[in-house]
């Protein structure tokens, strides 16, 4: 409560003193040009004076409402700010991070997302791939798409998705067509289809030429 009587106090100062600002400077402003440019030169408190019984509620009205509008604006600038960092926040919260499996032994193991190289279709799984080893996955890759970051994951064919993280090189087939290469040499092949959103996601990780 004591904060915002003290910014209203603030306020109604700042108003005031842009208002008197105005009515000082206002006369020495005629002043200054009835000099330069008329023979006869308008005295400084006549004016002054005119303007005070003129203008004077005028010139707070305007003052007034132009801090007003200012405030408001600004206001509505922090809030617009306040709201992209939740929304950015929020959306990262969504994508998941890890990826829980049950191998062949029937272990449960927990893989980190950002250490997958790709994900394919392996109907009615998933395979996972982290470097040499393959994990299977009950999910599907529309699924799964959703809840990664779609700027590290990228679908680049019907049947796979991948990280950008781990791309090492891109060739063209000369047909629309790309040839991937991951960082454990694994070659897959990038869609035409698939091509022109994947070169707009790898942009913001990777400076490789297209070839």
């Amino acid at each position: 409560m004591i904060r915002r009587t003290e910014r209203l106090i603030l306020k109604l100062l700042f108003v005031s003193l842009a208002s008197i600002c105005h009515l000082f400077s206002y006369p020495a402003l005629v002043l200054i040009i009835s000099k330069i440019f008329y023979y006869h030169t308008f005295d400084y408190w006549q004016t002054f004076n005119f303007g005070l019984s003129a203008y004077f509620i005028k010139t707070v009205i305007v003052y007034g409402f132009s801090f007003l509008a200012f405030t408001l604006i600004n206001k509505n600038i922090q809030l617009s700010k306040i709201e992209n960092e939740v929304e950015a926040i929020t959306d990262k919260q969504d994508f998941i991070s890890s990826i829980l499996i049950v191998d062949n032994n029937n272990k449960k193991l927990l893989l980190k997302v950002n250490d997958i190289l790709y994900f394919s279709a392996y109907s009615p799984y998933i395979s996972i791939y982290i470097s040499q080893k393959r994990y299977l996955y009950t999910d599907t890759l529309k699924s799964l798409e959703k809840q990664l970051d779609n700027k590290q994951f990228v679908r680049i064919h019907k049947s796979h998705i991948v990280n950008i993280h781990k791309i090492s090189s891109i060739e063209s087939r000369h047909n629309g067509d790309y040839d991937i290469s991951l960082s454990d040499n694994t070659i897959l092949r990038l869609s035409r289809n698939y091509a022109k959103n994947f070169k707009l996601k790898l942009a913001d990780f990777h400076q490789l030429n297209i070839k």
